[in-house]
């Protein structure tokens, strides 16, 4: 991270700062380590080594702040509703998802804000 071009005392940009945080981390964390990422077990089956097949990807958008990211869902849970925080503005999200009894396929995804009746 340079100063250069930044007059005394001005901040840095907030994409400058989490560049840094984030090679901060990489070199704390991966000197002599795996290139696992945290909560790479959750994907991976113990015995075989294999993506679960349960685990769906879904892109939402925040209710509150509109912001893109990926959630993965449990489809193996079945039909149920959680809770998860918005990774931008930390707004409480509801999010539902329906799936198939027989199947054990995704059949539905609801998104609402944490009062919304879903």
């Amino acid at each position: 991270m340079s100063d250069q071009g930044r007059e005394p005392g001005e901040l840095p940009e907030d994409d400058e700062v989490l560049d840094a945080a984030v090679e901060q981390w990489l070199a704390e964390h991966s000197s002599g380590q795996s290139d696992e990422w945290p909560g790479h077990e959750l994907l991976e089956d113990k015995h075989e080594g294999v993506t679960s097949e349960a685990l769906h990807e879904a892109e939402i958008n925040c209710p509150y702040c509109d912001t893109p990211f990926t959630v993965f869902l449990d489809l193996g849970e079945g039909s149920l509703t959680n809770i998860i925080d918005c990774e931008r503005c930390c707004q409480p999200i509801q999010v539902r998802q329906q799936v198939d009894p027989a199947s054990g396929e995704l059949d539905g995804l609801d998104i609402g804000q944490d009062d919304d009746v879903l």
